[in-house]
């Protein structure tokens, strides 16, 4: 990955709707070779996916405490696999924190009663974003 790239990245990460022609223009380099390098980063997972932020979305942090008894990875995967994007094994007093995204507080609390019937998971502490 090179300063190309870099900006690249950056330019989506701002505007992830921007076009090729667009993001060619700002770059000074053809639509072609803007198209083939977001190709490559995402051939590379160096970009994993695209998504959207709803306005009126609720998001909030959700940390997970875990059992001993139960590898860290293994309960964080099976959060993952409930649908929660980021999902992070952490070092200090939590094991693992899920940032959620949730379409109202009935879809947070229904995905944290999931996360907490986990098998291995013991404790959860959740923070809602409010700006």
């Amino acid at each position: 990955m090179d300063k190309t790239d870099e900006q690249i990245i950056e330019i989506l990460v701002k505007d992830g709707r921007i076009s090729f022609v667009d993001m060619a223009k700002k770059l000074g380099l053809t639509e072609g070779a803007i198209r083939s390098r977001v190709k490559k980063l995402i051939k590379d997972r160096v970009i994993e996916k695209f998504t959207i932020e709803i306005k009126n979305a609720i998001n909030a942090v959700v940390m997970v405490g875990d059992a001993q008894s139960v590898p860290t990875s293994k309960v964080a995967q099976a959060i993952r696999e409930l649908g929660v994007d980021k999902v992070y094994e952490i070092s200090g007093s939590y094991d693992i924190i899920c940032f959620v995204h949730a379409k109202d507080i009935a879809s947070l609390n229904d995905t944290i009663e999931k996360i907490r019937a986990i098998k291995g998971v013991v404790d959860t502490t959740t923070s809602m974003v409010l700006k």
